[in-house]
């Protein structure tokens, strides 16, 4: 089994722990951005470990990434501690993340082009947590979410009640944006077809990422 990288650990580690769910009590009382200029994090020990190793080199990218990891902590604070440790567990005795959950989750999040998506991040992994969705879901999931625009993505309710009897009319761009996510496919009727939601589609909008 590959070992966690230390920042990785320290991150499955907060995930596991109380320091979770200090954070989500301060950030709904001061916001993400007021955290990281007050030094509030100082009094949650295990948080702000990982936010230092992130601002040590103080670039932009490492500044978006603290962001990023804030928020995707702030919503995941909402599980409960046992279905935390026990999706902990789970995650790295599957042979795709081999003991390395926390260095995967930060690459995912890193990869992740807005504010809103590490939330949406956390509740793919909350509903994984509270066996929702399997482990190949929840990564088919997660890459679909990083390859949909963010404003494209509370489209992604009304499309999603899309049938061969009832198409919706949508931008072509917005559809062609679905397939490249693998949220929607054409049904190859004889007319040039439809573009219509994928199973994967509906998942991603009954575990609440959209509206």
């Amino acid at each position: 089994m590959k070992k966690d990288s230390p920042c990785g650990s320290t991150v499955m580690e907060v995930l596991r722990s109380d320091s979770v769910v200090n954070l989500g009590k301060e950030y709904l009382e001061f916001g993400v951005d007021t955290l990281l200029e007050s030094g509030a994090l100082k009094d949650i020990p295990m948080v702000n470990t990982v936010v230092g190793i992130f601002n040590v080199a103080g670039s932009l990218r490492d500044q978006l990434l603290t962001s990023k990891l804030l928020r995707f902590l702030n919503k995941f604070s909402e599980v409960p501690q046992n279905e935390r440790i026990a999706m902990v567990e789970k995650l790295n005795e599957d042979e795709k993340f081999a003991g390395r959950a926390g260095a995967a989750l930060i690459e995912i999040l890193d990869r992740m082009e807005s504010e809103k998506k590490p939330e949406l991040a956390a509740k793919c992994f909350a509903a994984y947590a509270k066996n929702e969705i399997s482990f190949e879901e929840l990564r088919r999931i997660l890459l679909a979410l990083e390859r949909v625009p963010s404003f494209d993505i509370e489209k992604l309710g009304q499309f999603s009640r899309a049938s061969g009897r009832e198409p919706i009319e949508m931008d072509e761009a917005l559809l062609l944006a679905f397939v490249n996510a693998g949220l929607g496919q054409n049904n190859g009727g004889l007319d040039g077809g439809a573009i219509l939601p994928t199973k994967l589609c509906k998942k991603f909008v009954a575990i609440g990422l959209c509206s």
